[in-house]
């Protein structure tokens, strides 16, 4: 009796050329990449927390900065007190004039060629 019908399963579709990785080296590829972002999370967490001390140690000299500013402030305005500019006056030997004299240019002089 000759067969009408196949009775043999559909032969397998070809298989796609492509790039199949075994068990072992998926784990290895994927073990590789956690150490990587791993390396790469440790590196900004230490970027991080370099940048926030040297952020504070500028902020203290910008303190320290301020405060000497407001020191120096001080000093120029004890320095130009009337009291201190005086003294200095005297320490020096000068001596108040009894009137002052103005001199008034009636006409301007220019120089012409």
């Amino acid at each position: 009796m000759p067969r009408k019908f196949q009775t043999r399963r559909a032969a397998l579709a070809p298989r796609r050329a492509g790039f199949r990785l075994g068990r072992g080296a998926a784990l290895a590829v994927f073990g590789a990449l956690v150490v990587a972002f791993g390396a790469g999370y440790l590196m900004q967490i230490n970027a991080a927390s370099t940048k926030g001390y040297e952020i504070r140690a500028l902020e203290r000299e910008i303190a320290e900065l301020k405060e000497e500013s407001e020191r120096i402030e001080l000093k120029v305005a004890q320095e130009q007190s009337v009291r201190q500019v005086e003294e200095k006056v005297k320490s020096m030997g000068m001596v108040p004039t009894p009137s002052v004299d103005y001199v008034m240019a009636t006409v301007p002089q220019v120089a012409r060629n």
